[in-house]
């Protein structure tokens, strides 16, 4: 249930300074500014400095605005640049990578693939991990796929009482802790690794880093 921006829109621009995962968009000439339906997480941030009111969940909207629903769809089904996420075997050598780097400094984890959509692709338990680690490395590959950031880069936001509601509302599958890393396809991001069950959050994410190499340098 994503947020709907309406005609109502005057493209103050607001709603883009405070959205936390960049979902919101337009162009030069549009007559507004759009949420992609596909990247919203509902966070409300748009809709409280929303000057003119204009933005409304998709199940709030007035009817004089059903439209808007496919307008602001319809502006990322044709400007988005559709990628696609990394295939079976590049997520296994991912995980295989994370393993290694894991093994080599006396660490088990658990690392976990996801889709742009959070989907998971590959997931994965090392001998000796912690039963719970790998429900907790795919939360951080979500996280970091609605956030469009590496996790630990969250971790001031999740003290914040609005990060502490999306976490309870998502049953603790949107976690403030590193581990976390989206995966890139030029400037689109296509999926996540997310990693758990190391002696910290920190060797977390050089896990995760690790798995990222086999596709790419990691810039975080």
């Amino acid at each position: 249930m994503p947020y709907i921006i309406t005609e109502l829109c005057t493209n103050d621009g607001a709603c883009v300074e405070v959205c936390p995962v960049a979902c919101i968009h337009t162009k030069p000439g549009a007559p507004q500014h759009y949420v992609d339906p596909d990247i919203c997480i509902e966070c409300e941030q748009c809709e409280i400095v929303c000057p003119v009111d204009a933005i409304f969940l998709d199940w709030k909207l007035p009817a004089e605005y059903q439209e808007s629903i496919d307008v602001n769809a319809s502006f990322f089904r044709q400007n988005k640049v559709v990628a696609g996420p990394p295939p079976l075997e590049t997520a296994w050598e991912m995980i295989e990578a994370s393993e290694t780097y894991a093994r080599e400094n006396g660490a088990a984890v658990s690392v976990a693939i996801v889709d742009a959509a959070g989907n998971l692709i590959a997931l994965s338990r090392m001998d000796g991990a912690d039963p719970w680690s790998p429900e907790l490395a795919q939360s951080k590959a979500n996280t970091s796929v609605n956030f469009l950031l590496p996790t630990h880069e969250l971790i001031d936001d999740a003290r914040q009482p609005w990060f502490r509601s999306l976490s309870v509302k998502n049953h603790g599958r949107i976690l403030g802790m590193g581990g976390g890393i989206p995966i890139l396809d030029g400037v689109a991001i296509v999926g996540a690794i997310g990693v758990a069950g190391g002696k910290n959050a920190e060797q977390d994410t050089l896990c995760a880093r690790a798995g990222l190499g086999v596709i790419y340098t990691p810039v975080h």
